[in-house]
């Protein structure tokens, strides 16, 4: 008996695709090592010196001088002083003036607000009604005597 008449052809065939994968996986790896450049950072070489640096080539290039008495590196923040405490806010916030156009608003808007509180009162009796006669309650109807209603193999057949 051989070998390969034990073996699924599916089997070999992912196999072979894994073997293949794994060989191009490492010469991508070796491609992508040889392109890539090594970065190494200097020994001793400090973030703050790197900057501190590049700011004195700039101020070389730019010509910008800077007076003796006023030290780059060490800004001391001014001394601390007595400051006044903020003002306290009015116990009662002033009231905006309104125009004539924003007072008929607010007048309609009120009226508006008194006729919905109206509809809401309204007896239960006449919603139902209300509700009853939308073309959508036959549907919710259905819906709800499939849902809450017997099993199909317990109903009577008609």
């Amino acid at each position: 008996m051989d070998i390969f008449e034990q073996l699924d052809p599916q089997a070999i065939l992912v196999l072979l695709m894994v073997i293949f994968a794994g060989i191009r996986a490492f010469f991508d790896q070796k491609k992508k090592a040889a392109t890539e450049e090594v970065i190494t950072e200097e020994p001793g070489l400090d973030a703050y010196e790197a900057y501190e640096e590049e700011l004195a080539r700039q101020q070389r290039d730019l010509q910008i001088e800077i007076p003796p008495s006023i030290n780059p590196t060490r800004i001391i923040p001014p001394p601390l002083t007595e400051t006044t405490p903020p003002l306290p806010l009015p116990s009662t916030p002033a009231r905006p003036k309104l125009s004539a156009a924003e007072k008929q608003a607010l007048a309609n808007l009120s009226a508006q607000k008194k006729a919905s509180s109206r509809r809401a009162n309204e007896s239960t009796k006449s919603r139902v009604y209300r509700h009853l006669a939308s073309p959508t309650a036959a549907r919710e109807a259905l819906l709800l005597a499939e849902v809450l209603g017997p099993p199909k193999a317990l109903q009577d057949k008609r």
